[in-house]
């Protein structure tokens, strides 16, 4: 798997509850997959966390 230059790879471990809201939550349409769905919500994260360092 080819990854962008700068990217990291992290790995996550998740219970089955939180799994299942993953799979719940891209069911709704918010994301087309978990990975999609867990970059979005890296992202949204490092963004608040910039904005109250910047603050």
């Amino acid at each position: 798997m080819d990854q962008p230059a700068g990217a990291r790879i992290i790995r996550l471990t998740l219970n089955d509850q939180q799994l299942e809201l993953l799979d719940r939550t891209v069911a709704r349409g918010v994301a087309g997959d978990r990975i999609e769905l867990v970059r979005r919500a890296l992202r949204e994260q490092a963004a608040r966390h910039l904005g109250e360092a910047r603050s």
